[in-house]
């Protein structure tokens, strides 16, 4: 137990001994045992780990590049419009009935203080019932036809429905995965998924022509194959089995979930808004379909941020959120990663779109670069809210994540109707420049770290990052169980 009260330590340090010091929950003694946490990880394993997701995420790109080709060579910019709206429907739901309850789980996974069975039990639990009660309230809007619900045919809305508990499950299941520290086996279950999903598209889209329904149909395939794979990891490495959480861990667990979830809203109605409201404005399908292909083409390159942010968690939230120099590092090199790939891609998006896509996804190109803020914005917000989540502080995140999503609401009206699809792009980056603000305010606050100790680049950075490559491992991680080793 710490001497020094949190109070009489710098606020560089505070978050860092609450977390440390913060008391175990009734019941949770006897869930993971201290010797049953592993250490960091060798060097080695961190290079091979680290390696082995940058192919898969290659892989990842490669594979969603070529089901957006088939895409809109089979469903053209309207048929792709009303793709685009049937899977923000279907994403947006699912997320938005979880509660969370996976992020709760996972960080009490991640910490120690519960075993991936139990955290199972309340991940898989809570999104069960949220997609069955989501799937019950939706089926009457569209039967309705009405506004958002009349830009696709009912029955791909209907199909739209199967997905919410498959995203759902494989969306807990991944979060579980990440919190017992089996990043390269995760990323190497996204990329089956995406490989999946593109073979699904080139059957069912492709050669039978189901159009919309085939593309939510290859989506629910991809969905399916990477949560079977997740759920053989997790009982291989963690002995994932029939467990109830006791009152207490459910409770906490819970109410994590339900503090983080407004950000997590929050950032994901953010990135679908440009579809959502011109799926309620648009004077043409048309819009939809080029919105949805640019936005999802200059946010291939936000994977690189999302990686870093999941490498980073575990450690972030074992420690109260880490040091601000370490963060300072990590969003700086993600910073850089992601500029040179947004810039590769612009360069190039003329002949890409062109000649993968057809002419009729031409206008996509000047939305990419109108985008492109807003792809960086994300990529430094992300690390910020990687940082504030592990300090038990999601609250922070879901204030500005609100924010910048309500800056975006207030403007895509008028540059909508003042600019058509590019008013659309602008308001999106709008809204993710002002939340990455917000969070960098807060967490200069928070911390006292000046806002050159964070972005100033240092002769030393890549060095720095190749002294701590073998310490990715997430703290309070459980050792597999004895025959099921990598």
């Amino acid at each position: 137990m710490h001497s020094t009260p949190a109070g009489g330590l710098p606020a560089r340090a505070r978050w860092a001994y609450m977390a440390r010091s913060a008391p175990a929950l009734e019941g949770e003694a006897d869930t993971v045992h201290p010797d049953e946490r592993i250490p960091a990880r060798s060097a080695g394993g961190g290079v091979r780990d680290a390696a082995v997701v940058f192919s898969t995420r290659v892989c990842v790109g490669a594979a969603g590049l070529a089901s957006q080709v088939l895409l809109a060579w089979a469903l053209l910019p309207e048929g792709r419009g009303a793709y685009a709206v049937c899977v923000t429907f279907a994403a947006l739901l699912a997320l938005a009935t979880s509660l969370s309850a996976d992020r709760g789980a996972q960080y009490f996974v991640m910490t120690g203080r519960m075993d991936a069975s139990r955290g199972a039990a309340i991940a898989f639990g809570a999104g069960l019932a949220g997609a069955a009660a989501g799937a019950g309230a939706a089926l009457p809007l569209i039967a309705g036809g009405q506004g958002f619900f009349a830009r696709a045919e009912p029955g791909a809305f209907r199909l739209a429905l199967v997905l919410v508990p498959l995203i759902s499950l494989s969306m807990a299941a991944e979060q579980l995965l990440a919190g017992i520290g089996r990043f390269a086996a995760l990323a190497v279950h996204l990329a089956v998924r995406s490989v999946v999903a593109l073979a699904a598209i080139a059957v069912l889209v492709g050669a039978l022509g189901l159009g919309v329904d085939g593309g939510l149909l290859a989506l629910a395939a991809g969905h399916g194959a990477m949560l079977l794979l997740c759920l053989r990891d997790l009982r291989r490495h963690s002995g994932l089995g029939l467990a109830a959480p006791s009152p207490a861990q459910a409770r906490r667990a819970a109410g994590y979930g339900l503090r983080y979830h407004p950000g997590r809203l929050g950032v994901e109605g953010e990135r679908h808004l440009g579809v959502l409201a011109l799926g309620l404005l648009a004077t043409s399908a048309a819009d939809i379909g080029l919105f949805a292909v640019a936005s999802a083409l200059a946010l291939s390159v936000a994977g690189i941020a999302n990686a870093a942010g999941t490498a980073a968690y575990p450690r972030m939230a074992g420690a109260g959120g880490g040091e601000a120099r370490e963060l300072g590092l990590r969003l700086r090199l993600v910073f850089i990663a992601t500029a040179a790939a947004l810039a590769a891609l612009l360069a190039c998006a003329e002949p890409l779109v062109r000649v993968a896509l057809s002419d009729a996804f031409a206008p996509t190109v000047p939305l990419m670069a109108i985008m492109a803020p807003g792809v960086l914005a994300y990529s430094a917000s992300n690390m910020f809210a990687t940082w504030f989540n592990g300090a038990d502080r999601p609250g922070v995140c879901s204030w500005t994540a609100w924010c910048g999503l309500g800056a975006a609401a207030l403007a895509l009206p008028a540059l909508y109707s003042a600019f058509g699809a590019a008013g659309a792009a602008g308001a999106a980056a709008f809204g993710a420049v002002v939340r990455a603000a917000l969070l960098a305010a807060a967490f200069h606050r928070a911390t006292g770290a000046t806002a050159s100790e964070i972005w100033a680049p240092r002769a030393g950075d890549f060095a720095l990052l190749w002294a701590r490559r073998g310490q990715l491992a997430p703290i309070g991680a459980r050792r597999p169980p004895a025959g099921g080793g990598q």
